[in-house]
């Protein structure tokens, strides 16, 4: 009895193995493509499109990333195809960190609010909040337009930032979290003289930076992906004041030839390798803080 139990075991954890191993190789292998299809020459891609490698060592060539970084500067009228992937990694960094730093902020002092604040109403303007996130968002999109023109931010990368203080999300998941630290803790610092703000800053978010870390990656990875909002805000910006992801869907959209396939793949990978570096230094903080939180995106 002892040994089919053990061999079950055994079976059952060599076939969600082998499950967990099928699931990330298809998952990798687009993202594997793209990254050698990056140093393939446009010939390769135009003799051999169903090739996962550079047919040969000659086809082997940095000429998509060459050209991503020879076009940085305006020429003339004439030379629209040009990209300034300087400005595009710095206004992707100003719009991603700076909007989520301040949504942490505000996120983290609410959920403060909603668990160790004795006001009125507060569950039902927490519900309230919640039933929010049921709405998609393209129905809010019209309106947050005109407050960006009404707020004089339109085509600025401040336009990008501002619509994203308004996150639910955060907020409830920081404050499922907040809801774990024993109120014994509060009531002490209470009783020996602290203010709300300083319980806030050296009891509560020390004990929460897990959650607020979890979603400030969140946070982060969304503005650096997001390409439908930016379109809406900076489409018709000068090219300086986009951002990586818009650059990169712009570069995509040339793609009508194997000629531009090489500059696409090239310009994703370049967008992808900061998400990269931040997922491979913070990947033990996220596990810790969705552990904790009980919460899964």
């Amino acid at each position: 009895m002892q040994r089919s139990l053990k061999r079950g075991k055994k079976v059952s954890k060599i076939l969600a193995f082998v499950i967990l191993l099928l699931v990330s190789v298809i998952f990798l292998l687009p993202l594997l493509w793209g990254l050698f299809g990056s140093f393939r020459s446009h010939d390769d891609f135009y003799l051999h499109p169903e090739s996962f490698f550079p047919s040969k060592i000659s086809a082997f060539t940095f000429d998509g990333y060459a050209e991503l970084f020879s076009k940085t500067e305006y020429v003339s009228s004439e030379a629209n195809e040009y990209y300034p992937i300087w400005n595009w990694l710095f206004n992707s960094v100003i719009v991603a960190f700076g909007g989520t730093v301040i949504y942490l902020i505000i996120a983290s002092l609410a959920a403060y609010a909603f668990v160790f604040l004795d006001f009125k109403y507060a569950n039902k303007i927490f519900y309230f909040l919640i039933c929010t996130m049921t709405i998609p968002g393209i129905i809010s999109t019209t309106p947050q337009l005109i407050n960006m023109n009404l707020l004089g931010v339109y085509k600025t990368l401040l336009g990008l930032i501002i619509p994203s203080f308004g996150g639910v999300y955060g907020v409830f998941l920081i404050k499922q979290f907040f809801t774990g630290i024993p109120k014994d803790l509060i009531e002490n610092a209470r009783i020996d003289g602290a203010s709300n703000l300083k319980i806030f800053l050296k009891v509560v978010l020390p004990l929460g930076k897990s959650a607020i870390f979890v979603e400030g990656l969140f946070g982060f990875m969304g503005a650096w992906n997001d390409v439908q909002w930016a379109q809406l805000i900076i489409g018709n910006a000068p090219r300086t004041t986009w951002t990586l992801a818009y650059g990169l869907k712009v570069i995509s959209d040339q793609c009508e030839s194997y000629e531009a396939i090489t500059l696409s793949l090239a310009s994703a990978i370049i967008a992808m390798i900061p998400i990269f570096i931040v997922y491979l230094v913070a990947q033990s903080k996220i596990i810790e803080g969705v552990a904790n939180t009980g919460i899964k995106r």
